[in-house]
């Protein structure tokens, strides 16, 4: 269940941008907000996460980031990547930790110190497949990346859960980062440090059971500072080093997937939940896969572009529900939910305040690595979007529902007890 980033374009004086890669993984439900939901295995309709009765643990490669022009020692490796999981951990709303257990454990084929080849990688990976470590690797000269036949001059790196549990939990993650961003060295030009971090606070995201959002899609062609602001750090590009620090939209998933229930500054006395359907344009037939947006009311403090938070669709419905046309679930995916109830609805966590809902197709290039949704690749949101909903006032500990999205013109449903022309 990997993510990665790949690619690159320039953005805002030569900012290299980059895409998600999608590495072999089961199959799963993604979705802005949780990776993967439960369905005939894990918990139906719960999302998987991490227990928090303890702090996360994790280990770290005995080798150098990069070891080109520039050198970056495991030391200072180390140092970053704690002050990437920190960025998560300080959100006060949420719960979740994470502590680092040592180094990466000797298994196999490793026997222990950097871990540089295919064979010692997959013997670790093979460890974390079972639930015994969560190692963050350091790539330094890119040999890993190489050997598993991606190009190492364009993927940065990946992460995400590597087992999970039937109770609903994620036992054990991973992350491999390629170093030659950061090694000073003309092929790849390198990142910036605060690029870099960026990229992997994303993905430290997906380590801890988030998928990506979509909010200010426009900024994958330049977008004003307002809208880089509410730009998430689990937009499937990175498009600015900005997103280093956490939006509304990513404070709100991590808070709703590890909530703070203790404190003053709890989730429940924080944030409130907007939930609805989207449905075809008879009002009847829900619509699977339409990126959902609540914006604060703009007070004129463009507000509405700074302050979103956004889910898809039925996120908690399965993919693949199985029917005569595109096949049964046999064999199909076994995550999220079969309950037709939740086919189309949306729950959004937000912060305290007025909003207006609206609603959006998945960019068309948002598929596989980069995807946002159950639906992998995107369809076209069906029709045109309705005016937004709204304003939709919500309070701390409140479920505000009935908020329905109904799309204008939309083919006409078809039953199968009716005749055809």
């Amino acid at each position: 269940m990997r993510k990665g980033l790949f690619a690159s374009r320039a953005v805002a004086g030569a900012l290299a941008v980059t895409l998600a890669l999608f590495l072999a993984a089961p199959p799963e439900v993604l979705a802005g907000g949780p990776l993967a939901v439960g369905g005939t295995f894990g918990v139906s309709g719960q999302a998987f996460t991490w227990s928090t009765a303890a702090a996360i643990s994790y280990r770290t490669d005995n080798g150098p980031l990069a070891n080109g022009t520039r050198f970056i020692s495991e030391a200072d490796a180390r140092t970053r990547v704690e002050a990437m999981f920190q960025v998560w951990q300080d959100v006060t709303t949420s719960n979740i930790t994470y502590s680092r257990a040592g180094f990466i454990s000797a298994v196999g084929a490793f026997a222990g110190g950097d871990v540089n080849t295919l064979a010692e990688f997959d013997a670790v990976e093979g460890d974390c497949n079972a639930g015994n470590q969560s190692p963050i690797i350091y790539d330094a000269d890119a040999a890993i990346f190489i050997a598993l036949g991606v190009d190492e001059t364009s993927v940065i790196g990946f992460a995400g859960p590597c087992a999970l549990s039937g109770g609903g939990a994620i036992v054990s993650g991973e992350a491999v980062m390629n170093g030659l961003f950061q090694d000073g060295d003309p092929n790849p030009s390198d990142l910036s440090d605060a690029s870099f971090d960026a990229a992997f606070i994303h993905e430290f995201g997906h380590f801890s059971g988030l998928d990506h959002s979509q909010i200010n899609v426009n900024c994958l062609g330049g977008c004003p500072a307002d809208d880089l602001l509410g730009l998430p750090t689990m937009f499937p590009i990175l498009v600015s080093s900005t997103m280093g620090s956490l939006s509304d939209d990513d404070i709100a998933w991590i808070s709703r997937l590890y909530p703070q229930t203790t404190g003053g500054t709890t989730f429940a006395n924080t944030h409130g939940t907007i939930t609805g359907t989207v449905f075809f344009t008879d009002g009847m037939s829900q619509a699977q896969g339409v990126n959902v947006i609540a914006r604060r009311v703009d007070t004129g403090a463009n507000e509405d572009r700074t302050n979103a938070v956004s889910v898809v669709s039925g996120f908690r419905f399965t993919s693949n529900p199985g029917q005569s046309v595109t096949g049964t679930n046999t064999g199909g995916s076994s995550f999220g939910s079969r309950d037709p109830l939740l086919i189309g609805r949306f729950e959004i966590p937000v912060p305290a305040g007025d909003y207006t809902v609206e609603v959006e197709s998945i960019n068309a290039t948002f598929d596989a690595g980069s995807s946002v949704g159950p639906l992998d690749p995107p369809i076209p949101m069906p029709g045109t979007a309705p005016a937004a909903v709204g304003p939709i006032t919500v309070a701390a500990g409140a479920t505000v529902t009935g908020n329905d999205v109904t799309l204008v013109a939309t083919d006409p449903r078809f039953d199968s007890f009716e005749s055809s022309p």
